[in-house]
């Protein structure tokens, strides 16, 4: 203590040295204040209800996964047992998921900006839950497609609703949206590597035709499907906390009714296409989306099945359990991919990692083309192609959180809607898989693993063209540094 304070210190009174030591040792207590914080934020409901959302939305996504690629499966089962099913045709049945994913995003990404996100966030698991059970107990067609457009309005329903609640609860923090953004491609990538890996088992182990409860079950392993999209609406039910969003009955808090609401709001969807950061950007996310649609949706069975193509090594090559242990290992590196880059994609323009993602692609099409015409799996070059193909994925990883955090910077003009506009991704997604899908099919009919990777060729090449066109407008990205200084600013 200098001389001063020590003089400072001797006029003080008894009460006032006591007040004076207390303020000097409370710098100390600071630690133990932040601890303190670090657990009420723990305890918080919002921050409970993220992590309810991010798991509960990877167990949906591992749910309907493995539920899509299993009936990929019983279609090979019902052509080759039952009744003849065609690539083309078992792409069009996939495809019907797409279609009512599509309208059901436009509708219910509207009606959660209405009514709160928990009850169609829940739905989704729900619907998920009857379109499996549908598909456990038939082999026709029609009631197959049914059971298709159903599982649809499963991610329908689920999807815009999620993202408008993780839109919701990053507004002004777009280094942690970009973060909450990667954590949520990461449980889509997650659900479909777990969902590879177990409806690959799930259809070894309960192929077709088996009788539980004096019930027959054409594909009982859809059953134990079942059960997972149980386990995901309870952990929505059990950790999901909503927003409050006005007086619940016929109007909101401003005495608009809900239906005046409603149109006003799909009126924004009409708003937001007619931006040019929409209307330039969508030819790129849906070309990408019918790419995800057609590997996702058409390889399995493509590769599964029968060998029908000479001079194609990987068609008719593997086991369902073997091929989807493969697609999971891919998952799994997309997945690590998408981890890394939302650590780093604040510091860099969107299109610039958008355009990476792309070349990475290019990448991919020539190696999975060298691996398709090797003479054998002994080959010398068959590990150095694998390797190749991996570093492309984590490459290309970074794509889909550019993306969708490109999508929720664009919700800030429509800060009342985000449900509805973050319900683009939906749209987008459900548009470009079932082109992808139906138009695949014809492809791998046509010239097997070979003609899926033609039409990967040209939707690669539509994205680049949009994305090389969106970036002569996107501004510069602002360095992290910069942006939390305008923020603390504000």
């Amino acid at each position: 203590m200098s001389e001063a304070d020590q003089q400072a210190s001797a006029a003080m009174g008894p009460a006032e040295s006591a007040a004076a030591a207390v303020r000097v040792a409370e710098p100390l207590k600071i630690p133990q204040r932040r601890r303190r914080s670090l657990w009420r934020r723990l305890a918080n409901p919002l921050v409970r209800s993220l992590i309810a959302v991010l798991i509960g939305t990877l167990i949906l996504r591992l749910a309907s996964h493995a539920m899509g690629q299993m009936t990929q499966f019983y279609l090979d089962h019902i052509s080759r047992s039952y009744y003849h099913i065609s690539h083309t045709t078992g792409a069009y049945v996939i495809a019907a998921f797409f279609i009512t994913e599509l309208l059901g995003s436009l509708v219910f990404g509207t009606m959660s900006d209405r009514y709160g996100r928990r009850l169609f966030i829940i739905m989704g698991p729900v619907l998920g839950l009857i379109a499996v059970q549908i598909t456990a107990m038939t082999s026709a067609l029609w009631l197959l497609v049914f059971a298709r457009l159903i599982a649809g309005l499963s991610t329908g329903s689920s999807v815009p609703a999620t993202l408008g609640y993780i839109s919701d609860a990053t507004v002004g923090r777009p280094i942690l949206r970009a973060r909450v953004i990667g954590f949520f491609e990461i449980t889509l990538v997650g659900g479909i590597a777990l969902g590879a890996v177990v409806g690959g088992y799930l259809w070894k182990f309960f192929p077709n035709e088996q009788t539980f409860a004096g019930i027959r079950f054409m594909s009982p392993a859809f059953i134990f499907n079942g059960l997972i999209f149980i386990l995901s609406a309870a952990v929505f039910a059990w950790g999901l906390r909503d927003v409050k969003r006005g007086k619940s009955g016929d109007v909101d808090q401003n005495g608009i009714s809900h239906s005046a609401a409603a149109g006003r709001t799909l009126g924004h969807y009409y708003d937001a296409f007619k931006s040019r950061s929409i209307w330039m950007f969508s030819p790129a996310w849906i070309s990408v989306f019918a790419i995800v649609g057609m590997w996702t949706n058409v390889s399995a069975r493509l590769f599964t099945g029968h060998k029908q193509y000479e001079g194609q090594l990987l068609t008719g090559a593997v086991s369902p359990e073997k091929f989807e242990n493969g697609f999971a290992t891919l998952a799994i590196f997309f997945a690590l991919g998408v981890l890394a880059w939302s650590f780093v994609l604040a510091r860099y323009r969107k299109t610039s990692v958008m355009l990476v993602g792309t070349l990475a692609l290019f990448g991919l099409i020539v190696t999975v083309c060298a691996l398709n015409h090797l003479e054998s799996y002994s080959s010398p070059f068959y590990y150095l192609l694998l390797g190749l193909l991996l570093i492309g994925v984590l490459v290309l990883s970074g794509f889909t959180p550019a993306a969708l955090t490109y999508l929720a910077d664009v919700t800030e003009r429509f800060t009342e809607n985000r449900g509805s506009i973050m319900g683009l991704y939906s749209v987008f997604l459900g548009v470009g898989q079932f082109l992808g899908t139906s138009i695949g099919g014809y492809f791998a009919e046509w010239n097997g693993v070979d003609g899926l990777l033609m039409l990967s060729a040209i939707f690669g090449a539509i994205t680049a063209v949009s994305l090389l066109a969106l970036r002569r407008r996107e501004p510069p990205a602002m360095p992290p540094s910069i942006k939390l200084a305008v923020q603390g600013s504000v």
